[in-house]
């Protein structure tokens, strides 16, 4: 069986190449409105920004994760690639639509560093980097 730390590995590369280098700023800046109380045309302008950057994201990630598994010749089973790509992009978009990562900060005592974007952002890519390690269990063992 191949390592999981191998597979984590590849997935935080894809990570923060894909989410800071292939992001637009449009998609940055849109993807987590709505602000509670805004609606209509905003709202599927969020979602179209949220659902276009996490699907460039992990064609990224499915790229380097090929590439990486044919270089190297490790086994991969297609179920367990589709099983981590599948809960990262899930994940994925729900920690990008921000009100959850402020919900997490408040839950675990920290709802006043919700004001500094620094913070946020911390919160957010922690996030994002625990549900990598599950995707890397996941395409391991599945």
């Amino acid at each position: 069986m191949t390592s999981a730390a191998t597979f984590a590995a590849v997935l935080f590369a894809s990570h923060i190449w894909a989410d800071h280098c292939w992001q637009t700023d449009k998609q940055a800046a849109k993807k987590g409105r709505p602000e509670p109380g805004v609606g209509g045309a905003k709202a599927g302008e969020s979602w179209r920004a949220l659902i276009a950057h996490v699907v460039v994201y992990h064609v990224v990630m499915a790229v380097m994760l090929v590439v990486t598994a044919s270089l190297l010749d490790l086994p991969i089973g297609w179920a367990g690639s589709a099983a981590g790509i599948m809960f990262s992009a899930v994940t994925h978009g729900f920690w990008d639509r921000r009100w959850p990562v402020e919900a997490w900060m408040v839950l675990t005592g920290s709802g006043e560093f919700t004001e500094n974007p620094q913070g946020r952002y911390s919160v957010d890519q922690a996030q994002h980097v625990f549900c990598l390690w599950v995707s890397a269990l996941l395409i391991t063992l599945v």
